[in-house]
């Protein structure tokens, strides 16, 4: 019995797919089916029912699935314990928010493959529902994204940084300096993300809350098409002041307080509970000395 054995035996137990665990753990899935398949005979009973569609595992396997993952785990703590130097390689698939992308996510990049010019990088740009899914379904190892209303049990959480929103529009719509109300909102186009988005999540349980009854007439999937529309004074938006100085500080764009105030958001590194990889703490790390949501690299006045 070895660690490959049972971690290739935990990952397509636990994320319920044989072709999905080899693409976690970068192997082919012949190599994977080898492992378990190892794993078996060393144990002497099967843990998977192979007459399935899926990855069922039989009684035997359901039984030392804990202590698979437990194994896993003291691995992992082994090297923490003795702060033993990582160099990592392989491939890392892992997926950041617009915003994340069009700020610091290139530095963040830079000193991963810097430090660790041996780890291949796979970065997918989405919305925060699908970039949860994804973690949820093992397709990528982590997500810096905002974080949600409720926590999932299933995923882990580092803060990184808390944004401050506000409520913006072209120069021609509103004046400078007007303190937008709940009534001055509601007469203006409102462009929000897709329900996809955590920002659009925030918006509606801040407008719930607070009886703001604005007319959405665009949802985008797109931060940088919002950020276009709103200049292109289509309607009114809700933008990362620090992101959207240079547009403000130019004059393209206004910035407005109101009352009620707009939530600040929070963005987090997150990744699956289970997941026992030291890797992905490693990277955790990195990201928390690199984070920089004051940025403007996506648009300049």
């Amino acid at each position: 019995m070895t660690l490959k054995q049972l971690e290739a035996f935990y990952w397509a137990a636990s994320l319920g797919s044989f072709s999905v665990a080899a693409t976690r753990l970068n192997v082919t899935q012949s190599t994977l089916s080898k492992r378990i398949a190892e794993l078996e005979a060393a144990l002497n009973v099967p843990l998977f029912d192979r007459s399935a569609q899926r990855s069922v595992l039989t009684e035997h396997g359901t039984r030392i699935l804990g202590h698979a993952h437990k194994i896993l785990q003291f691995e992992g703590e082994i090297h923490q314990l003795l702060s033993t130097p990582l160099r990592l390689s392989g491939l890392c698939r892992f997926g950041v928010s617009e915003l994340t992308a069009l700020t610091w996510f290139p530095k963040f990049v830079a000193r991963i493959t810097s430090e660790h010019p041996d780890l291949a990088l796979e970065p997918y740009v989405d919305l925060a529902a699908g970039l949860e899914k994804r973690l949820i379904r093992g397709e990528i190892d982590f997500a810096i994204l905002p974080q949600g209303v409720t926590d999932n049990p299933m995923l882990t959480s580092v803060p990184l940084a808390v944004l401050e929103f506000a409520w913006m529009s072209s120069p021609k719509r509103i004046p400078a300096g007007t303190l937008l109300s709940a009534t001055e909102i509601a007469r203006h186009p409102i462009l929000t993300m897709t329900t996809e988005s955590r920002l659009t999540a925030a918006y509606e349980t801040w407008a719930s809350s607070n009886s703001v009854h604005g007319r959405r007439i665009l949802a985008c999937n797109s931060l940088s098409a919002i950020v276009g529309l709103t200049l292109a004074d289509v309607g009114i938006s809700f933008l990362p002041r620090f992101f959207m100085r240079n547009l403000v500080d130019g004059g393209l764009l206004n910035a407005f307080n109101s009352v009620p105030e707009l939530p600040s958001i929070e963005y987090c590194f997150r990744w699956r509970t289970d997941d026992t990889r030291s890797f992905i703490s490693a990277l955790a790390q990195v990201a928390k000395e690199e984070v920089d949501y004051t940025l403007s690299l996506g648009y300049a006045a």
